[in-house]
């Protein structure tokens, strides 16, 4: 049963501070729907950091990308979440 990494690039920063930082939030064993649908159920919860006072929200969805784009007064933030096949992990505890 494959592994999937839940990927998150995300909008952090202001002004000329902003910058796209990029996390794997969670790993998911079964099935790419099961993990589709768990990326899916992140993308409609996450509040992101900035902006501060949202004027608006838009959650969209591009093949098995989702993209949430909130904008704020001045500017909008984009966050992308995406789902990829876990192939290695220099980090996974050993099987013997």
């Amino acid at each position: 049963m494959p592994t999937w990494g839940l990927v998150v690039e995300t909008t952090v920063g202001n002004g000329e501070h902003k910058h796209r930082d990029v996390y794997v939030v969670a790993h998911i064993s079964g099935s790419r729907a099961e993990a589709l649908a768990e990326l899916e159920r992140r993308a409609r919860n996450h509040s992101p950091e900035h902006p501060r006072r949202p004027k608006r929200r838009r959650l969209l969805r591009e093949g098995d990308t989702f993209l949430l784009v909130v904008d704020g007064a001045w500017q909008s933030f984009v966050t992308r979440f995406s789902v990829a096949e876990l192939l290695e992990d220099s980090g996974a505890p050993a099987v013997w």
